[in-house]
């Protein structure tokens, strides 16, 4: 199947690059990429089986830039300057999941890193220089969807591959490959057998390593290697044989006079219920209706208000796209993401005021991260609205990247943890009781914030007065103690150390303290 011109490398087209990229080589090279992709799966598998959040997953992370690396090098397309951004973000998120032991970033960042992924193959197979924000969208969705169709490819290439070597005569040596690894098992077993009983050391190394295999151990590998080696190779092959069939960014044919009526009432509304924040919410001022003090009023809506604000994004995103160009629609976006800020701040306003009264969560962490992610956006919407040009998709691309980057370096549970103890201890000292449910969400927070509920005054309150924080301290322990070097992650390595150390010391002293935040 030929490759539409748009779609080409750069190189194919005669842009900027010399070499020519060979359009099916993984058929006529079966034997490399084929063999390629099952040892990138048994990596993969040796890196991630039972062991999402440890040490091998940066080296996952780098194999995956080698396997991908060779396989543009057999077919001839280049690295390309723009990739530098996108490799160096996977490299960072890589890194980032064996220093922190939040599940929910853990995903996450998996998830952040499989998509740069696809990005940067799209970047790197396939001229992108011309595409909008919509065409990028929809290329990772063709993608997703042809390499699914691929999965057949893996079968086709090799039965293809092999009869072209039979055509060539060298089917032979194939069968002299085979018949030697037919006389390489039995002559194996009897020289293991022979070393296990010449050496205790070599017996009990082998004996450990088959008696702690499990068989649903081996039958989980067994599809997961399957799994990776038909992702990476089909998907391989559908961008090498240029199934991704996207036209560059086209301008909106559409009447605007639609989009401007739709955004102009929408903006309308935006704009009282903006004026109603600054002067109820951001001044104080103004009538509340019976029964709402400002508190409470302030601490009302804020997830209604996230959501309008992406729909507000989405909005403008689909008026660039589709409509033709016209001022009149230019003003009102722009009124309309100057109320998305407004609608953003006050949701962030409302969140802050929640969290003093109920202290902080991740998931309110996770909102007013959100809301400063939005309002990043917004910054390079407006920019796209004003200049046509403006490669908005890379431009949200990177601001997403670097947003996610933040959230998996940061460890949100270390502070909500030092937050709410400080808060804690501001509430005992004016003669309040400290409320259960308290301590108890501090006991489901992750390892990440162990250096400061382990600390040596809060470890002794928290172990003799909640039930859930001791087990909370056994729990990091056995974590820490239970890795091994494939399994290392660095948060909960703190964590046990702390929870150990503080243990031993409040043994030692039996003293009791105040809470630190």
């Amino acid at each position: 199947m030929n490759r539409p011109e748009e779609n080409l490398p750069a190189a194919a087209v005669g842009e900027k690059d010399s070499c020519t990229c060979d359009l099916r080589s993984l058929r006529r090279h079966f034997g490399f990429f084929g063999g390629l992709s099952a040892l990138y799966a048994l990596f993969y598998t040796f890196c991630i089986y039972r062991n999402g959040s440890g040490i091998t997953y940066p080296f996952f992370a780098a194999g995956t830039f080698v396997y991908f690396g060779l396989c543009m090098k057999k077919s001839g397309v280049p690295w390309k300057k723009g990739s530098i951004f996108y490799a160096a973000s996977i490299l960072l998120l890589a890194v980032s999941v064996c220093l922190t032991d939040n599940l929910f970033i853990h995903a996450l960042t998996r998830a952040c890193i499989l998509l740069l992924v696809i990005v940067l193959m799209l970047h790197q197979f396939l001229d992108d220089s011309r595409w909008d924000f919509t065409s990028f969208l929809t290329a990772i969705g063709q993608g997703i969807l042809e390499t699914i169709a691929c999965l057949w490819d893996p079968v086709s290439d090799g039965n293809a591959w092999l009869k072209s070597r039979e055509e060539n005569g060298q089917r032979g040596r194939m069968r002299y490959v085979l018949l030697g690894l037919l006389l390489l098992v039995p002559l194996l077993t009897v020289v293991v057998l022979l070393l296990m009983s010449a050496d205790p050391v070599f017996f009990e190394l082998l004996t450990g390593f088959f008696t702690r295999i499990k068989g649903e151990d081996l039958i989980g590998m067994f599809f997961l290697t399957l799994g990776m080696f038909l992702a990476s190779y089909c998907f391989t092959a559908m961008l090498d044989k240029g199934m991704i069939r996207v036209k560059g960014g086209e301008k909106g044919t559409r009447e605007p006079a639609v989009a401007v009526t739709v955004t102009g009432v929408l903006t309308a509304v935006y704009l009282l219920f903006c004026g109603i924040q600054i002067y109820c919410l951001f001044l104080g001022k103004g009538t509340l209706p019976e029964g709402y003090t400002y508190s409470s009023y302030a601490r009302q809506g804020f997830f209604q208000l996230l959501a309008v604000c992406l729909i507000n994004l989405a909005l403008v995103l689909i008026c660039l796209r589709m409509f033709r160009e016209s001022r009149a629609l230019k003003g009102i976006l722009t009124v309309l993401s100057v109320c998305t800020y407004v609608l953003a701040a006050s949701s962030a306003w409302r969140m802050l005021l929640y969290i003093q009264e109920y202290r902080l969560t991740f998931l309110r962490f996770l909102v007013l991260w959100a809301l400063a992610a939005i309002a990043v956006l917004l910054t390079g919407i407006v920019a796209g609205i004003h200049r046509p040009g403006f490669p908005l998709f890379g431009f949200c691309a990177a601001a997403v990247t670097v947003c996610c980057i933040f959230l998996a370096y940061v460890q949100p549970d270390y502070w909500i943890a030092r937050y709410n103890v400080s808060s804690l201890q501001a509430q005992e000292n004016a003669g309040e009781q400290v409320r259960e449910p308290d301590l108890r969400y501090l006991a489901s927070l992750s390892a990440d914030a162990a250096p400061v509920l382990a600390s040596g005054e809060n470890y002794r309150i928290f172990a003799e007065y909640s039930a859930e924080m001791r087990l909370y301290y056994e729990e990091v322990e056995e974590k820490a103690e239970k890795m091994g070097p494939r399994s290392f992650n660095l948060s909960r390595f703190r964590a046990g150390r702390a929870v150990k150390t503080v243990s031993e010391n409040t043994q030692n002293n039996g003293s009791i303290g105040k809470y630190t935040g």
